[in-house]
This record gives structure tokens, sequence and C-alpha cells, in this order.
């Protein structure tokens, strides 16, 4: 509830210790990329892979080191219209459970969460 009280009073988010090496990590992984003068034929492989891994270690964030594999397949099936096993689903809770406690909080929160949402799309 930090992270929305610092958004509607307009402060900076203060990430915690775990988020802040991941964030490094991530900008080391930044600079690595950078510095590619010319890329081979796997290079598009490994891009992905990266990205793959970022998106990962940033849903780690939200449903937690023993959900993460959940969670990648939760979305793959999702994303691709097929049935999601009920296993699946449990991993991606933590998630859902975040939206539904947003939801109850009231319609300022999801107005909040749609500016982020938007916010995010441009970035």
């Amino acid at each position: 509830m930090d992270f929305i009280r610092a958004l509607e009073n307009d402060q900076d988010i203060s990430p915690d210790k775990e988020s802040v090496e991941l964030l490094e990590k991530l900008d080391e992984l930044q600079l690595v990329f950078n510095d590619l003068e010319e890329l081979d034929e796997g290079a598009f492989d490994r891009i992905e892979q990266r990205v793959e891994a970022r998106d990962l270690l940033l849903y780690r964030m939200i449903v937690g080191q023993s959900n993460m594999m959940l969670t990648k397949k939760f979305l793959e099936l999702a994303l691709n219209g097929k049935s999601v096993p009920s296993s699946m689903v449990k991993g991606y809770l933590p998630a859902l459970k975040m939206l539904d406690d947003i939801v109850t909080a009231g319609p300022g929160y999801v107005q909040m969460l749609r500016l982020l949402h938007q916010r995010a799309k441009k970035g």
C-alpha cells in the first residue's frame, strides 16, 4: 500500500533492497546489450531470452520465487487462448489477489491503476 500512497501523493517510490539489486542487475544487462556492435544470427534469440528473464525477475517481485515458473506457463497458455490448469492458476494467484485488493479498495485505486497502466504502455 505504500506504493499506492506514494503514487497518490506524487511522492518518490522507494523500492526495497531486493528490488534495487534486481534493477542494478537489469542495468548491467542493458549495458552489455548496448555494447554489442554487430548482431549475429543468434542475437535475437539471446535478446528474447534476456527479456523473458527480466520479465520473470519482475514477476518474482509480485508472485514470489516459488510461483515464478508457474506464472510463466500461466501467461503463455492464457495469452494463447488455451485452458490453464489449476496448478498454474495457483502460481499466478498472488497477482490476482493484488488486483482484487485494488478493486476492493475502491474506484480511486482502480483509477490509479488504470493511469499507471497507461504510463507503463507509453514508457
